[in-house]
């Protein structure tokens, strides 16, 4: 390894050793290689300098990516010359005459690394103050009424799921196999595009509802819809299903419902305490499945 990498990787070996948590000494292996790359402008014109500023940041992420793996014996195997003294990755040459091709193929690598990076950071808790939106909580699961200004009712829900955003969408909208899982939504079926109509089957004492509905549909994101309840038609609810966001290792999964209005058969705010237990039991099944097929 270079004398650079060497010291950061023994540094982190005595402090496992200590039984302590690696410290902020691992910030300056990065912080001027990737403050150089974050600021040189992705001009038309592009230098041989610019892509060797990327190089030196994808074999520093690279080098500390190999510190990781061996100081948390994982993914081991994609480490050259092996743990405990892997080979020192060093800059690839810059072309002569470089394109924005060569810069944009570069930058998508930095970023690749840098979000596994974070993958590690925050499941092994090292130099979790790099991760820039910081840490989901591993423990985080939420699900309350909270009034509105305006006298709705909004009954929010969350769950940390210990998956990446697009596995966590792919689970939630498999609404073929929904069923096999979940013990409320069953499905919905219909054209799944924004603006789509589509009819949305929930279980009520064990016998199937189902409820028609226009769908807002953001891919990978999110998905909702906002109509009269049937069963309660004074009161409109907006339902959402979103993925929210990630630190790269695990992905915080929402589910809000407003309800707006209130109806004598059925009260605004006995409905919400109802939604609630509901959308808590949903986003528990979800975890589960996505966590057990991914």
């Amino acid at each position: 390894m270079g004398s650079r990498a060497l010291r950061c990787y023994s540094f982190l070996l005595v402090q496992k050793k200590k039984n302590l948590k690696p410290r902020s000494l691992l910030v300056f292996v990065l912080a001027a290689a990737l403050l150089a790359a974050l600021i040189s402008p992705a001009a038309s014109a592009q230098t041989q300098s610019d892509v060797e500023v990327r190089e030196q940041l994808i074999a520093d992420q690279g080098n500390l990516l190999n510190v990781y793996r061996c100081l948390f014996a994982t993914g081991t195997d994609q480490v050259p010359g092996g743990c405990p003294s892997p080979d020192a990755l060093v800059p690839e040459p810059a072309p002569a005459n470089p394109t924005q091709q060569d810069i944009d193929t570069r930058d998508e690598l930095i970023r690749s690394q840098e979000a596994l990076l974070n993958t590690f950071r925050c499941r092994f808790s090292v130099d979790v103050q790099l991760v820039p939106d910081g840490c989901l909580d591993r423990s985080r699961a939420t699900a309350e009424v909270r009034p509105q200004d305006d006298g709705s009712l909004l009954v929010y829900s969350d769950i940390v799921i210990e998956a990446t955003p697009a596995q966590v969408w792919e689970v939630l909208t498999d609404f073929d196999a929904m069923p096999d899982w979940s013990s409320t939504l069953q499905g919905v079926v219909g054209d799944l595009s924004d603006g789509g109509q589509a009819t949305a089957t929930y279980l009520a004492n064990d016998v199937p509802q189902e409820f028609p509905h226009i769908l807002s549909w953001q891919e990978g994101r999110s998905f909702s819809w906002s109509d009269p309840l049937v069963f309660a038609p004074g009161i409109v609810d907006h339902h959402r299903f979103i993925v929210d966001s990630t630190d790269g290792s695990a992905t915080l999964f929402v589910q809000t419902d407003q309800l707006t209005g209130d109806d004598p058969n059925f009260p605004a705010s006995a409905l919400a305490a109802v939604l609630s237990g509901s959308y808590a039991q949903f986003n528990q099944e979800l975890k589960a499945e996505v966590e057990r097929r991914f």
